[in-house]
């Protein structure tokens, strides 16, 4: 059984690289092929470690990069223009297909409607990937019940709501409703049961422990009906 898992956001700087590199390290640790992809990353500049080098170590692969990369470190329609160059879906259907692995986890650049080309959006991108299942990350802070709503109604229009795991992460500087907007999703019926990410190293316990709940939430989510 193969599973593509689309890694997507509620905006920028939401935690979407550290849960796809824990639930990549968790796969590897218990046996599963799994290989960890970015297909469009901005602020590529040769120096800095990527999103994507970063999730290609986690998964114990090569780093193969993104399949479109752009230097500036804005939105990626804008990073796209400035280099006279466009996004494709086809571009990125056909590099996808040509990384195979028994789980694949793609991670967007943005947030879930964040523009991609004057014409595309990450929504259109997940989409086009056809995927098993979704992780809708989002800050564990104030504003998260109405960003993680928008989101899923955006998802809901593609049918794609019933197949996503909200993951919240610890956000760097905690307001008062962090730590207790996982049980205000659930209980206000916006998300069924979101997985809680400290903000912790990938070594930590917590963060195993958040990843390894993830899986098994992305598994459950993925297993056939009898």
């Amino acid at each position: 059984m193969k599973y593509r898992v689309v890694v997507c956001g509620t905006g920028t700087e939401v935690g979407k690289t550290h849960v796809a590199c824990a639930l990549l390290g968790h796969l590897v640790s218990v046996g599963e092929g799994a290989l960890g992809l970015k297909p469009v990353e901005s602020g590529v500049d040769g120096e800095s470690e990527t999103d994507a080098s970063l999730l290609a170590r986690r998964g114990g692969t090569r780093d193969i990069g993104a399949c479109f990369a752009f230097n500036d470190p804005v939105s990626p329609h804008l990073a796209a223009r400035r280099e006279g160059r466009a996004v494709e879906l086809s571009a990125i259907r056909l590099w996808i297909s040509e990384h195979d692995a028994g789980w694949q986890v793609v991670e967007t650049a943005g947030g879930l409607l964040s523009p991609l080309s004057p014409k595309l959006t990450n929504l259109d991108l997940t989409r086009a990937l056809e995927p098993t299942a979704l992780v809708l990350c989002a800050p564990d802070r104030l504003g998260v019940l109405h960003d993680v709503t928008v989101t899923l109604m955006a998802l809901r229009s593609l049918g794609l709501e019933s197949r996503t795991v909200v993951a919240l992460s610890a956000p760097a500087i905690a307001d008062d409703s962090t730590g207790s907007n996982a049980v205000e999703l659930t209980g206000l019926g916006i998300a069924d049961r979101p997985v809680v990410f400290p903000r912790a190293t990938f070594e930590s316990r917590g963060t195993q422990d958040a990843a390894a709940a993830l899986a098994a939430r992305l598994t459950d989510l993925m297993s056939p009906t009898l």
